[in-house]
């Protein structure tokens, strides 16, 4: 079962998101970014040449954001200028400067875990498939 069924299951029975997720979903997100700003492959400043890229500010431009309404919680890491566009998609790079899917999946069994816990005093339970 995914957690948007268990989400969706909750609000059905009038208990909306339980407390917590939240929280946990905008820590997981939060270590996310701090792995991101420390593990990228380019470089915030320098020459561009060959196994350099020059960042135009990217580093400091990874962000998070985590925001929940009754029924839904939405956890985001993204780049937010077009340097970070650049960096994570350009076809000519073949994925040599992408670091935000990666960031995002690094610490995901402990986000399940800690998920786990929190529905476990819901009733509901919570399987994740491999």
């Amino acid at each position: 079962m995914s957690l948007e069924s268990v989400l969706a299951n909750l609000t059905a029975y009038g208990v909306g998101v339980p407390k917590g997720c939240h929280a946990a979903m905008d820590q997981h997100i939060q270590r996310s970014v701090a792995y991101a700003k420390a593990n990228h492959r380019w470089q915030d400043q320098g020459i561009s040449g060959v196994g350099q890229q020059k960042s135009g500010g990217a580093t400091s431009n990874i962000l998070g954001k985590t925001e929940s309404e009754a029924t839904e919680i939405e956890s985001v890491i993204y780049g937010d200028i077009m340097t970070n566009l650049y960096l994570e998609r350009a076809y000519f790079f073949n994925g040599e400067y992408a670091i935000i899917e990666q960031a995002r999946n690094e610490n995901l069994a402990l986000l399940w875990a800690e998920i786990r816990s929190i529905l476990s005093g819901t009733g509901f339970g919570l399987r994740v498939g491999k």
